[in-house]
């Protein structure tokens, strides 16, 4: 196998020769573009391509700074209720402890089904043990996510159903021997996130979730089999990024951190040219201002491009789109990762729970409940096939969060007591005010805006993964 260096020197020089070919070539055309102005048409493309493979990376990073940076110790109950935040230092379980509503802005698109733990993890000094309880048969998934937002691993009721269990995180090239019992994971990366999601019915089942909760742990193996109570720890604001690199700066950061995948060598070998590397960071101190300023550029090009495609992801159908269903997520789909980290970063994989999105109705107009009311019905016996439970949640199309409505009410679910008309169809009203008393429980209040949902299938058969089942489209009533 070809190591790093020896494709990043091959993908560079064949980069370079492209650079001389067309730079030959503008010459045999009588200048019509100078060296200079070629260099910066080169710094743009590779700034593009930049962007969109490091925008989840930078996410990931500046969610990890807002999450872990404000506490010396993870939040209590009551700061969870005063402030709507989950934060906690790294290494360390955060919890929310309610349902998550319109007030929590760290991450894009979150849901409010289930109650959410998380975890910010370093293990590049020694391995964490993290502990699960049994939940008793209730529906719960641990996501395991590296540094460059790829899913590596589950522990979940698919995976493992309900039975406690306890894992050893290990960094790459950490070698050592492992308590019995404990099932080694080998993290791709020094630093990784874990997200925890355990279902929750209502307010009234909050309680309950919150001791299962309590009995998630981390512990350093140094300190394994003994009492253990996480320490507290000094609180050191995030490093500032500013400027019109500033985007590129933090990038190189976390390549210096967490390096990047064998796959990306190639890529890697193109990006050396605008001063990107695993071993330095960025340094742009070789670039003209020229290319400065096409990087800057790229920046301000890359977020809308980002934005085009997290609206037409995948395959349309009704209106919905329906995310590739990959072997792998993400690999060296850098465009997928980069638009669903836009629209819903760290989503789950397919086979866990399957997230169709909807910006515009069955005609394709784009959804804006200020210009009319909206439904969605469901025919007898349409409703989607999983095996565990469904949801839509509702957001705003300009913030990208939950709506704020006077039921707090953020989604429709499975669960909810839904009424069915005199065909046996289920109708979901989608409007900024009530539709009347009579149709409240099948109400999902939208804002007076633009807007769009995310359908989550928890446990998705087969039919909802491979086509033959299809949601139903939003229509907009006369």
């Amino acid at each position: 196998m070809e190591s790093i260096k020896f494709k990043m020197k091959r993908f560079s020089l064949a980069a370079l020769m492209l650079v001389f070919t067309v730079t030959a070539s503008a010459q045999d055309k009588k200048d019509t573009i100078t060296p200079e102005e070629a260099k910066a048409k080169q710094a743009y493309a590779l700034g593009v391509q930049a962007y969109i493979w490091g925008y989840p990376m930078v996410v990931m990073q500046k969610s990890r700074d807002a999450m872990t940076r404000a506490l010396d110790a993870p939040g209590t109950p009551e700061h969870f209720k005063k402030t709507g935040k989950i934060e906690g230092p790294v290494n360390q379980v955060a919890n929310a402890w309610g349902m998550l509503g319109p007030d929590f802005t760290a991450v894009q698109s979150v849901n409010s089904d289930t109650l959410y733990e998380i975890i910010w993890c370093d293990s590049s000094e020694e391995p964490y043990i993290l502990h699960l309880p049994d939940t008793k048969g209730r529906y719960y998934t641990f996501q395991f996510i590296d540094a460059w937002t790829n899913n590596y691993h589950y522990a979940s009721t698919r995976t493992m159903g309900s039975q406690e269990q306890e894992y050893a995180l290990v960094a790459p090239g950490w070698q050592g021997k492992l308590p019995e019992g404990v099932i080694r994971i080998d993290v791709p990366t020094p630093t990784h996130f874990i997200i925890g999601r355990i279902f929750v019915a209502d307010l009234k089942d909050v309680p309950a979730v919150n001791e299962l909760q309590k009995q998630v742990t981390m512990t350093p193996l140094s300190h394994y089999g003994k009492k253990y109570t996480p320490p507290k720890v000094k609180v050191v604001p995030a490093k500032k990024y500013s400027g019109d690199l500033a985007f590129f700066e933090q990038l190189g950061d976390t390549l210096v951190i967490n390096g990047a995948p064998e796959t990306d060598a190639g890529l890697l070998g193109l990006l050396k040219n605008i001063g990107l590397t695993t071993d330095h960071g960025f340094d742009p101190s070789a670039l003209s201002d020229g290319e400065k300023k096409a990087l800057a550029q790229a920046v301000k090009d890359g977020l809308p491009m980002l934005a085009a495609k997290s609206a037409g992801l995948g395959k349309n159908v009704n209106g919905w789109q329906y995310a590739p269903v990959l072997d792998e997520y993400y690999g060296t789909a850098y465009m997928l990762r980069a638009a669903i980290g836009y629209q819903a970063m760290f989503e789950n994989t397919p086979i866990e729970a399957y997230y169709p999105s909807v910006f515009v109705d069955v005609k394709g107009k784009k959804l804006d409940a200020s210009a009319g009311n909206y439904t969605m019905t469901f025919p007898k016996g349409g409703l989607p096939p999983v095996g565990a439970f469904w949801s839509t949640s509702m957001y705003d199309q300009a913030k990208r969060l939950l709506v704020k409505n006077s039921l707090n009410r953020y989604k429709i679910s499975s669960i909810d007591k839904l009424k069915t008309n005199a065909d046996g169809s289920t109708t979901i009203y989608l409007q900024a005010k009530s539709p009347g008393k009579d149709k409240e429980s099948n109400w999902l209040p939208t804002p007076n805006a633009p807007f769009y949902m995310l359908f989550r299938m928890y446990l998705p058969e087969i039919e909802a993964l491979n086509g033959q089942y299809e949601l139903p489209g939003v229509e907009l009533v006369k």
